[in-house]
């Protein structure tokens, strides 16, 4: 074999390896995301059959809010990342949606971070230093969302 073909082999062979290890890596962040993220979804999970205030659908869906879902699960939008190991959730609320999510830097630490995204206007986000906080304003959003 020549010396350029030998080259060219090694070079796509680096090339799999590189990617391999890239696809590893990723799974990695994914399972540390979704493992930060795990008090957040089950605290979706333990209200998600709780009824919503009718005023609440009324200023989500205002034209069709009595054949929408009144349960909290009908404000769902997506579960962010994997089906068996979300790492976030987005929820439409009134005038707009909010996103939960969690990150992780470069350096390994994590970002717990919600968007409010108000239809027409600039996507304001909020990171907490911890998830506790990030937790916390969670409840207290859905709080504003259920009938209790």
């Amino acid at each position: 074999m020549n010396q350029t073909l030998q080259k060219l082999r090694e070079l796509a062979q680096e090339s799999v390896l590189v990617a391999e290890d890239n696809i590893s890596r990723k799974q990695e962040i994914i399972a540390s995301c979704s493992e930060l993220a795990e008090p957040l979804i089950r605290a979706f999970k333990d209200v998600e059959r709780e009824f919503v205030r009718i005023s609440v659908l009324r200023q989500i869906w205002p034209h069709d809010y009595d054949r929408r879902d009144d349960r909290v699960a009908g404000l769902l939008i997506q579960m962010i990342g994997p089906e068996g190991a979300p790492y976030g959730l987005a929820l439409a609320v009134p005038h707009g949606s909010l996103r939960f999510e969690v990150a992780l830097k470069t350096d390994g630490s994590a970002v717990f971070s919600c968007t409010r995204d108000t239809h027409g206007q600039r996507p304001s986000m909020m990171d907490f230093a911890n998830g506790e906080d990030w937790l916390e304003f969670f409840y207290k959003s859905i709080a504003d969302l259920v009938e209790l």
